[in-house]
C-alpha cells in the first residue's frame, strides 16, 4: 500500500475511533448536565462521514484504482499534491470539530465564523485535489482484440466439417 493511501486509511481509523467516542458520550446526555448533545451532533456526523468514511474511501481509491505511471509520477499520481489534499481535509475537519460546537452553543464570534469558513475551504480544496488526482486513474477497460469474422466465401459448411472428422469407431 502506498504511503498516501496508508496515511488516509490510518487517519480514517483515528477519526472513526474519535467519532465513536463522541457518539458514546452523546448517548450519555441524559446522565450529564447541560444541553451539549445538540452541540455535538453535527460534529459527530462530520467526524464519521468526512473523517472516517470519506478518508477511508479516498485511501482505498489511491491504493486500488489502476495507475497510469509516468516517469514524473511513478505512483500514477503526484504524492505531494495528494498530501496537500490529506492535510487540507484533516485541518478543515479539526477546525470544524473545534468551531462547530462553539457556534451551536451561541458563540458566533468572528473567530468561530472564520474557522468554519476555513474548514469549508479546506474540505473544498481536498475534494478538488482528490477528484483531479483520481480522475486520470478512472480509465476504460482495454478492448479485446477482435478476431476477424470469416467472410461468406470462406465459411465452412457442415458437410466439409464431417469430411475432416475421423470416422466414429
Amino acid at each position: 500500500m502506498d504511503t498516501v493511501a496508508r496515511w488516509y486509511v490510518r487517519t480514517a481509523l483515528l477519526w472513526m475511533v474519535a467519532g465513536f467516542i463522541l457518539g458514546s458520550l452523546l448517548l450519555l446526555d441524559a446522565q450529564l448536565p447541560g444541553t451539549w448533545r445538540r452541540w455535538g451532533q453535527p460534529t459527530h456526523g462530520h467526524m464519521l462521514f468526512v473523517g472516517w468514511f470519506f478518508s477511508f474511501a479516498v485511501g482505498v481509491a489511491y491504493w486500488l484504482l489502476p495507475r497510469q505511471r509516468t516517469p514524473r509520477h511513478p505512483g500514477g499520481y503526484d504524492p505531494r499534491l495528494a498530501f496537500v489534499g490529506w492535510g487540507s481535509l484533516n485541518a478543515g475537519l479539526v477546525l470544524r470539530v473545534i468551531c462547530e460546537p462553539l457556534q451551536r452553543s451561541g458563540y458566533d464570534g468572528p473567530l468561530v465564523i472564520t474557522g468554519l469558513a476555513l474548514a469549508s475551504v479546506g474540505h473544498l480544496v481536498a475534494a478538488v485535489i482528490v477528484a483531479t488526482q483520481l480522475w486520470r486513474r478512472i480509465i476504460p477497460k482495454p478492448q479485446r482484440a477482435q478476431t476477424p469474422t470469416p467472410s461468406a466465401s470462406t465459411k465452412r459448411t457442415p458437410a466439409a466439417d464431417t469430411e475432416q472428422r475421423p470416422p466414429p469407431t
